[in-house]
């Protein structure tokens, strides 16, 4: 972590792909979901598998899709054994 202190963003930066799927394990099963996360401003989400040129990263709608601005809460809920992440806003 010391190698990235100057500001960090791990989606859609590939030069740290190699860096995340050095780490890979058979845990990790056969999942193409290996990260995701939420922009704040937009309210999109996105995921990455961390082999792709481009990062193999998705930003997209999603229903329930919503935004927040500061004084907002967001939770988020990852269920493994559904293969669903969850996110509350304010609850």
């Amino acid at each position: 972590a010391g190698a990235y202190r100057d500001g960090f963003t791990f989606i859609g930066a590939s030069f740290l792909y190699p860096d995340f799927l050095e780490r890979r394990s058979d845990e990790w099963g056969s999942s193409n979901v290996h990260a995701c996360g939420y922009g704040s401003e937009t309210g999109y989400r996105c995921w990455t598998d961390w082999d792709d040129e481009v990062g193999g990263t998705l930003w997209s709608h999603w229903e329930g899709m919503e935004s927040c601005t500061t004084g907002d809460t967001i939770g988020m809920l990852l269920n493994l054994d559904e293969g669903t992440l969850t996110f509350y806003k304010n609850n």
